[in-house]
């Protein structure tokens, strides 16, 4: 939630709407750097196309798939065709043509993963090192 900026009314309804982010009731999700990363493009399109979350919910499951399923690098380097006719959504290299399909929505990755990663290790410095205490050994002596 905070990783994207999104409100807790808007996280919820990202939560209902998509069901790579729902969890079973009582318990907490666990969301890796993938998960984030799909639901980024979500949000980017929801917001760029001025369309509600769940007219994404048929590519869902292949974007949450995609997104978690390949490493940032190749990642960042190419743009996924979410395909909403045939709920498919494909990763594509810089210089590959999107498949033969009625309507694809083409989100290039680079800015949305450049933006998570700085997010994110905005958010993991180590409190640690604002301490002003040199190192000290821990325990007694014997």
């Amino acid at each position: 939630m905070a990783a994207l900026s999104l409100s807790k009314q808007q996280w919820r309804t990202y939560r209902q709407a998509l069901s790579p982010l729902s969890t079973t009731e009582g318990r907490s999700g666990c969301f890796t750097a993938g998960d984030l990363l799909a639901t980024a493009v979500i949000q980017y399109a929801t917001d760029t196309l001025h369309m509600s979350v769940s007219a994404l919910s048929p590519v869902a499951d292949a974007l949450y798939n995609v997104c978690g399923s390949h490493p940032w690098i190749p990642l960042e380097r190419g743009c996924v065709a979410l395909i909403l006719d045939d709920g498919r959504a494909i990763l594509l290299d810089a210089d590959q043509r999107p498949p033969a399909c009625k309507l694809a929505v083409l989100i290039e990755l680079r800015p949305l993963v450049l933006e998570l990663r700085d997010r994110l290790l905005a958010a993991g410095r180590d409190p640690q090192q604002e301490l002003a205490f040199p190192p000290m050994f821990a325990g007694g002596r014997s």
